[in-house]
């Protein structure tokens, strides 16, 4: 028998067993009293046989055996002990493509596919998920990877893009050799037809096989919601939704909302095959979920989620000697921000931590050493700091808190978008002319999501300790001296508006509800917690499951809103079952044999054992 985790469990023995048998050992000190009788001749042989009537003692207490025993089978199964076993399966390398789409989460459709996934697997075997982009979840695993892979793999709710999916399965297959199985309910699919991609891979001499699952009907489904712009007096909003009715038969839909511990039930008449409008007038900040009743197979497109973010002022603190800049006038118009104006001599005397972020506008001059080292202190406390380029800049000692170095001013360039950020969404910066900007190079951490022709950094940012930093190369200069256009396009108050939203951890009711198979990018890798309880770290965070997300700084509802997805009578395929993966060579592997859970079974029994002998002593 072989061990897994050895060192632990034995760094759990001596954390365990160990006190255990200390704790039976000491017992209080009894009181020595010296009587002139003959026990002055036994005193020693006495004192031989304490430990040995400790030792029996700890032998006869039927509860110590117990508790042993109980520690003894726990730390075996954290060793995870396991045997290995010669098993002959088929040789060659098998690509694996399952269906990722929510239709496969009607009935058992799921559960089949992963089952005929598990009877599909070979020597060395790839998996992926074929959601509306393919997901590599395992590429050239062995017999226990795959298994594990498909043990843990998620549900998803996207539709699925069977074509790309077989399209990177035949580039893995480089050499030719090996083959392709795709599991599918074939209802419904994003893109080309499989069957091309099908018959492209054939063509490269890669068998592809064509496995259908079914089963699960669909009753109703949402396919279809948005929230009103508008926001009345009391800031709620006005959410419609569109829900389809399936069967052949009208059906009165029952129609539970749920925000917090309030539960409010409407009815909606459907005709038969037909769809009808559901609007609330009342969706308040928070997480409101719609549920549509009956209930069905594919429950998935019932449900409905809505988060609507809390509304906020940013205090926001401007620092310039140019209160009519463009970017100063922005700040006075922008709802969401209170803006306070200073100079950089007024700045001084300021706790500039009363303030969400600070903005370092044109400035006379070069900019203080003293006010750049209180913002780097700042946004290493958790402030939002952006700097904006200005002649003065390089002369600046600005030591640890711009993400870039700065050297001269250069005349004219084209500038291109090296990074997508949400702070220029709908914003083509090639429109962007820029008469003059500053020579400079990222800083170690830095991350520029506009550069220059030559490579220096137009607009840059950096996450300093708790707080961010961004530096904006694009000054709002005005007349004869304006660095560029950017200041006049009508794009420009939309840029500081999702700067602000961006740095201040908030955005907009748009960008907290999502539809699945949507994806949101991230500066650096952040954790977020899915709606099926998985925690995971990413920069690129595919949305691919309905529910709410749970980000840093806010909620994220996501669902299907999908027709096509959610009627399970879709095109169908000619699923085929080829043979040239069995005419494989049989290969010898060797599979592990876990017996934790066994262990663990019979931990459980003795720890009812000990709760049983306790309370018929009269100690529970």
């Amino acid at each position: 028998m072989l061990f897994a985790n050895l060192q632990l469990a034995i760094w759990a023995f001596f954390l365990s067993v160990i006190p255990l048998i200390i704790v039976y050992l000491l017992k209080p000190k009894a009181k020595d009293v010296l009587i002139p009788s003959v026990m002055f001749i036994t005193q020693i042989t006495e004192k031989q046989k304490k430990i040995a009537r400790a030792i029996r003692k700890i032998i006869k207490d039927p509860l110590f055996l117990i508790q042993l025993l109980i520690l003894i089978l726990l730390i075996l199964a954290i060793a995870s002990p396991y045997t290995e076993e010669d098993t002959e399966i088929r040789g060659g390398h098998t690509i694996l493509i399952l269906d990722g789409s929510a239709s496969m989460q009607a009935g058992d459709r799921f559960d089949e596919s992963i089952k005929l996934a598990g009877e599909h697997l070979t020597a060395r075997n790839s998996i992926i998920l074929a959601e509306n982009i393919p997901v590599l979840a395992l590429h050239s695993g062995d017999l226990d990877a795959a298994r594990d892979v498909l043990e843990n793999i998620p549900r998803t709710a996207t539709t699925a893009d069977l074509y790309q999916a077989i399209l990177l399965g035949s580039a893995m297959l480089t050499d030719g050799k090996g083959g392709i199985v795709v599991i599918s309910d074939f209802a419904n699919w994003e893109g080309e037809d499989p069957n091309v991609a099908k018959k492209l891979a054939e063509a490269d001499g890669i068998d592809v096989s064509f496995v259908s699952v079914s089963g699960g009907r669909n009753d109703v489904a949402i396919t279809g919601g948005w929230l009103s712009d508008g926001i009345d007096a009391s800031g709620s909003r006005k959410y419609t939704c569109i829900i389809k009715n399936y069967m052949d038969s009208p059906v009165d839909a029952k129609i539970d909302v749920l925000y917090g511990d309030d539960r409010s039930t409407h009815n909606l008449l459907l005709g038969a095959r037909e769809s009808e409008y559901f609007a609330l007038n009342d969706i308040g900040t928070g997480v409101t979920e719609i549920v549509v009743h009956p209930d069905d197979d594919m429950m998935v497109d019932n449900h409905a989620y809505i988060v609507i973010p809390a509304s906020e002022t940013h205090a926001v603190l401007y620092i310039s000697d140019y209160k009519d800049a463009p970017s100063a006038t922005v700040m006075r118009l922008l709802p969401s921000v209170d803006a306070t104006f200073m100079t950089q001599g007024e700045a001084r005397s300021t706790n500039v931590h009363d303030y969400d972020a600070v903005v370092v506008g044109l400035c006379n001059g070069s900019l203080h050493s003293s006010l750049c080292d209180r913002l780097a202190d700042y946004a290493s406390s958790g402030g939002k700091v952006v700097v904006m380029a200005q002649e003065g800049l390089p002369l600046s000692d600005t030591g640890r808190l711009l993400p870039v170095s700065l050297f001269e001013k250069a005349n004219e360039t084209a500038i291109k978008e090296v990074r997508e950020s949400v702070m220029l969404r709908d914003i083509d910066v090639k429109d962007i002319a820029i008469g003059h900007y500053l020579k400079g190079e990222e800083k170690s951490g830095s991350v520029a999501w506009v550069l220059a022709e030559d490579g220096a950094p137009i607009i840059s940012f950096r996450r300093v300790d708790l707080g961010k930093v961004v530096y904006l190369g694009i000054p709002d200069l005005t007349g004869d001296y304006a660095w560029s256009d950017f200041h006049t396009m009508p794009e420009y108050p939309i840029f500081w508006l999702n700067l602000i939203e961006y740095l201040c951890g908030t955005g907009g009711v748009e960008n907290c509800n999502k539809q699945t198979g949507s994806a949101m990018q991230f500066d650096l890798k952040v954790r977020a917690t899915t709606p099926d309880g998985r925690v995971i770290r990413t920069n690129n965070l595919l949305l691919d499951q309905t529910g709410v997300y749970e980000l840093p700084d806010k909620l994220v509802s996501v669902n299907l809103y999908d027709a096509a997805e959610s009627n399970l009578e879709g095109s169908g395929i000619t699923t085929t079952e080829t043979t040239g993966a069995s005419t494989e060579k049989t290969v010898r592997t060797t599979t592990k044999k876990e017996f934790d859970w066994i262990l663990l079974i019979l931990a459980l029994v003795l720890i009812g054992t000990e709760l049983y002998y306790i309370r018929s002593r009269g100690e529970l």
